[in-house]
Order: structure tokens, then sequence, then C-alpha cells
């Protein structure tokens, strides 16, 4: 009865075995059907019972580490929550209960964590004893909990990974002494394919436990990868947010305290009367630093005053000079000007002329334009008559005519020229 009662617990307290017993079972009812018989699944694992407990040992070791990765979140998620507020320096033991009551009020998966386990347990360990004392031991021992937790956490998945390979071999043994058992040399020839066929099935349990030993040694040294890398975390959340939180006080330093205490307060005493003796000596020597500053800056004053005198002197003799000068610049400037101004004049009285030399330059020009133009006319009337004369064999009487005509228009010509002269 008990030992029917030790088997339930251990099934009860492992859920991974009631999977992979499960799973082991709903595998084989695939694979035994008879469409799989001939696949490498069936050929591999349902050769010898021995495969049967390999199978069922992988599917317990995967199940397991199944189970831990869906746990990974809920850690990560703790190591990245908010537990405690910030402070400004260390704070008395006796609020150690005031935030233990606040970490409380977090949701419950967030309590079963191992960040919150841990901040519980270190802020319930100075709540309990209200006092600091070996605090920091205790965080180092919640600390090797945690560890111990971590390697003890992975037990069956290495037990699992361990003990495959043995049966691995066993398998092989097995199949190996069944082959050779039955082998003679009288009829080696009719089980010679019989005992080879036997021996591929041995080394068939071999290779299926290797593979799944080797499977589930990656799956574990991932899981614990990631599971030391979260324990880090939170020794480092602990150290950050609990290592220096709270004041400590050692009772055995309590006499040595009050003997330093009493020292400082002589040492104080003793620093302030010399204090005041060195006060009053710089008191009186800041008071001579300042009458011989007074009578420094007196002189200096003085002289200043004077170069101030001297400076003003010059500067009114400076301007005195430049007023004569600028006078005379003035004078120089209204010279030029009237100069300027008689030069204008000149300028205009010779444009004056300049222009009424223009407008009888353009009478004559109109006048000429005139004459030009009844020359024109005289030269086109005497071409009619020259083709009159030709036309009807006069030639003579119009070259006289012609003659006549031009000594005449050389006349007019000269007067013109005559006239223009005298207008010039």
């Amino acid at each position: 009865m008990k030992g029917q009662n030790k088997t339930w617990s251990l099934l009860k307290t492992d859920p991974a075995l009631i999977l992979a017993v499960v799973t082991t079972g709903v595998y084989y009812s695939i694979v035994l059907q008879p469409a799989m018989r001939e696949t490498m699944l069936a050929k591999y694992t349902s050769e010898h019972a021995v495969e049967y407990v390999i199978v069922t040992l992988f599917f317990w070791g995967m199940i397991d580490i199944v189970l831990k990765l869906l746990t990974f979140p809920r850690e990560y998620l703790a190591t990245r929550h908010e537990w405690l507020p910030s402070r400004t320096g260390r704070e008395p033991a006796a609020k150690a209960r005031e935030l233990l009551e606040q970490v409380k009020k977090n949701p419950p998966w967030l309590l079963t964590s191992l960040a919150g386990r841990r901040v519980v347990d270190a802020l319930s360990f100075v709540a309990e004893r209200n006092s600091a004392d070996d605090y920091r031991e205790h965080l180092q021992h919640l600390a090797d909990l945690d560890d111990h937790e971590l390697h003890s956490k992975y037990t069956v998945l290495r037990f699992v990974i361990a003990v495959t390979p043995i049966l691995g071999f066993l398998g092989t043994v097995v199949h190996f002494g069944a082959a050779i058992g039955s082998f003679s040399f009288d009829d080696m020839d009719a089980k010679l394919p019989g005992i080879v066929g036997g021996m591929g099935t041995a080394f068939n349990t071999t290779s299926v436990a290797l593979a799944t030993a080797m499977t589930m040694m990656f799956a574990l040294f991932l899981c614990e990868r990631v599971d030391l890398s979260i324990i880090a975390t939170i020794d480092r959340l602990i150290d950050r947010e609990l290592l220096h939180r709270f004041e400590a006080r050692d009772a055995n330093i309590g006499p040595f305290l009050s003997v330093v205490q009493m020292a400082n307060r002589e040492a104080l005493d003793a620093i302030a009367r010399t204090l005041q003796d060195q006060v009053q000596i710089w008191t009186k020597s800041l008071d001579v630093l300042f009458e011989n500053f007074q009578e420094r800056q007196r002189q200096e004053l003085v002289r200043e005053q004077g170069e101030f005198e001297l400076l003003r002197q010059r500067h009114e003799a400076y301007e005195i000079s430049r007023q004569d000068q600028l006078q005379q610049l003035i004078a120089a400037v209204d010279t030029r000007q009237e100069l300027h101004w008689a030069h204008i004049q000149t300028a205009l009285d010779r444009a004056t002329l300049f222009r009424e030399d223009i407008a009888v330059l353009l009478e004559a020009l109109n006048s000429l334009s005139r004459g030009e133009g009844r020359l024109i006319e005289l030269q086109a009337v005497l071409a009619d008559n020259l083709r009159v004369l030709h036309e009807s064999s006069q030639i003579d009487s119009a070259l006289h005519g012609l003659t006549a005509a031009i000594h005449i228009m050389t006349s007019r010509s000269r007067q013109i020229g005559l006239s223009d002269s005298a207008a010039a």
C-alpha cells in the first residue's frame, strides 16, 4: 500500500512523466499502424522493447524542457518589474515591513517567480528581526539557494540524458545476444540473413539512444544558459535595490562608537577654540589690510585726478586747434566754390553763344535745302526740254538756252554763297 502511495505521489508531482506516458501511447498507436510499418520511425523505434523505453524517456525529457521553457517569460517579466520605489539613501530597518506589504500587493504570478520570492524573503528577514544585522549574509544565502534550485531543477533531465545511451547499448547487447545465440555452423546459410538483420537492429537501438540523448543534451544546454542569465539578472536586481538599502548596526561596536563620539566632541571643541582664535587673528590682519588698501586707494585717486586734469587740458587745446583748422577749411571751401561758380557762368555764356551759332547754321541749312529743291525741279525741266529738243532736232538753240540757264544758276549759287558767308 505504501509503495502504491509513493508511486502515485511521484506521478502526481511530475506532470511531465504523465504527459510522456500519454504521448508515448499516442505515438505508438500511430506508428504501429499497418501503413507505418515500413517507415523509418517504425524501423528505429518499434523493433525491440528497449526502444519503447528510450522513446518514453525522450518524451519525458522533452516535455520537461517544454514545461520549463513556458516559465521563462514569467521570470523575464519579473526581472523587468519595478518591485521597490526609488530611494535617495539608506532607510531604517523598520521600513522593511511597509515595503514588504507593498510588494505583496503584486499579482501571484509575479510573487511565485524567482525574483518575487527573492525579494519577499529578503524583506521578510529584515521585517521579522526589525534589524539589518547579517542581512548581507542572508542575501548571499538566498542566492546560493537559487543556484542549488537551478541545479536540482534539471535532475530528471540529467537522469534521462544519462540513462538513455545506457539503454541504447543494452538494446544493442540484447540484439547481439539474440542474433548470435541461435547461430550454428550447421545451418549457417539459412540463419545468416537473420543474424545480419538482428545486428542491424542492434545498431539501430544505439543510434536512436544517442540521437535522443544529444537532442536532450542540447536542449538542456540552452535552458541552463537562459536560467543562468535570469539568475544573474536577479542577483543584479537584489544588489541594486536591497543590498545597501537598510541601515545596519553592529552591537559589538557600541562602546567603541561612544568612545569615538566622545573623542570627536573633544576634537570639535578644540577645533572650535582654535578656529575662534584664528578668526580673531584673521580679523586683525584684515583690518590692517583694509587700512592699507584704503590708503593705497586714496593715493591712486589723487594720481588719477591729476592725470585726468592734464588730459582735460590737452583735450581743450586739441579742440581749439581743431576749430582753427575747421575754419580755415571752410574758408578754402568757400573760395573754391566761388571760383567754381565763375567757371560755371562762363560755361553757360559759351553755351548760349553756341546755341545762337547753331540756330544760324540750321537756318543756312534750311535755305540750302530749299535751293537744292529748286535745282532739282530745274534739272527735271531741263531734262524734259532736252528730250523735246532732241525730238524736234533743235539742238543748237537748246544748247544756247542750256548755257544761259547754267550761267543763271551759277550766278544764283554764288549769290547764295555770299549771303551765307555774310550771315556767318
